[in-house]
């Protein structure tokens, strides 16, 4: 039980007070165990939420028992604190179309933005002997946070924007500068600010801003629909088809829903499982800078039908379900299906049903 003793300042023979260092071993494991155990939830993003921000109140309440490492304890904080503003806001969407907010929704998102500013500010300025990895780091993050403003600023606000599409601009080549300086290489978002802006012939407010709102897509990898060769199953039972997706800057996973249009018109929604969406990173950098998920989807569809005179292509598709455009309509139980928004072009898949074999 000695380990849970704190060590005391005890006067010598002399009657002086000897000052101990105090034992930091386990405060710097703790932390790094904090640190490492946020990269063991990516899978579940809900769960990853929540495991940021209990390792959150972990770093706020190391940094006030260890002052050794209280410094690191609280930069670390801020920083998870930032990601987790950034992705409520985010996640709600308004961003990218706030003028159709209420006042209410407007201010509050206003307000949140300029907390994301304001925490960006203390990360940047709070601190000192920073690598010069760490202060890149939190000055993308800011640019980040800054693309947010701006977008904000030309889609739902009346004030002019130019002031703030000038500081991004100049933010912009400042960053580029010092990360050329330091030999270190930009991240995912970074590197498309970069390139997208390059392209531009005049950085006005409006252009700028279109380069900086992601447009969500999906591409379905398998099946290809390349292939010549039918499906045969036995009419009326099921067959599974393996599918496989590729869905970027995704909101709201709970949405995506698999579209299978038969040849008679007859169309099926599936709801695909959570633990059928995996996280999607292509490369080291990526799982730090994107906006919203990037996402894999890996299941397989089921395909059930009676006997065909011959074989029928049977469209897959994956789309977002909108069910706000549902509130106010009459539906029927002919018409229970929700609103979707197609993603990407349907994939045929050519399918043989075949009789079922009569035996004596």
């Amino acid at each position: 039980m000695t380990q849970y003793v704190p060590i005391l300042s005890l006067p010598d023979s002399n009657c002086n007070v000897v000052s101990r260092p105090m034992s930091v071993p386990e405060s710097l494991e703790f932390l790094n165990n904090v640190i490492h155990n946020l990269d063991m939830a990516e899978n579940m993003i809900r769960v990853h939420t929540t495991l940021l921000q209990t390792a959150k109140e972990h770093l706020n309440r190391l940094s006030e028992m260890d002052f050794t490492v209280a410094g690191t304890a609280q930069f670390t904080s801020l920083y998870i604190g930032a990601q987790l503003q950034i992705s409520q806001i985010l996640e709600k969407g308004f961003w990218a179309n706030p003028g159709t907010l209420a006042t209410q929704q407007a201010n509050n998102l206003k307000t949140s933005i300029q907390n994301l500013l304001h925490h960006c500010l203390k990360l940047q300025f709070f601190f000192v002997g920073l690598s010069p990895i760490e202060k890149c780091a939190v000055k993308q993050f800011r640019l980040r946070a800054l693309a947010l403003n701006l977008v904000y600023i030309v889609k739902g606000s009346n004030a002019s924007a130019l002031a703030p599409c000038h500081h991004f601009l100049t933010v912009v080549e400042d960053m580029q500068k010092e990360l050329n300086q330091s030999g270190l290489e930009p991240d995912n978002f970074t590197a498309l600010v970069f390139k997208e802006l390059s392209l531009l012939e005049e950085p006005k407010p409006g252009a700028v801003s279109r380069i900086l709102i992601p447009i969500f897509s999906a591409q379905i990898l398998e099946p290809s629909g390349q292939t010549d060769t039918s499906l045969k199953f036995t009419a009326g039972l099921i067959m599974s088809v393996p599918l496989e997706a590729e869905l970027r800057y995704l909101i709201d996973p709970s949405r995506i829903r698999m579209k299978i249009k038969y040849p008679d018109q007859r169309t099926q929604v599936i709801l695909p499982r959570p633990a059928h969406l995996k996280p999607l990173f292509y490369d080291a950098t990526d799982k730090d800078s994107q906006i919203g998920h990037n996402i894999r989807l890996l299941t397989s569809v089921l395909i059930s039908h009676q006997v065909w005179s011959e074989a029928c292509n049977v469209e897959i598709n994956i789309a977002l379900a909108i069910l706000e455009a549902d509130i106010g309509k009459r539906k029927t139980l002919a018409d229970s299906t929700p609103t979707l928004l197609d993603l990407c072009k349907p994939i045929k898949v050519s399918v043989a049903p075949k009789p079922i074999k009569k035996t004596l």
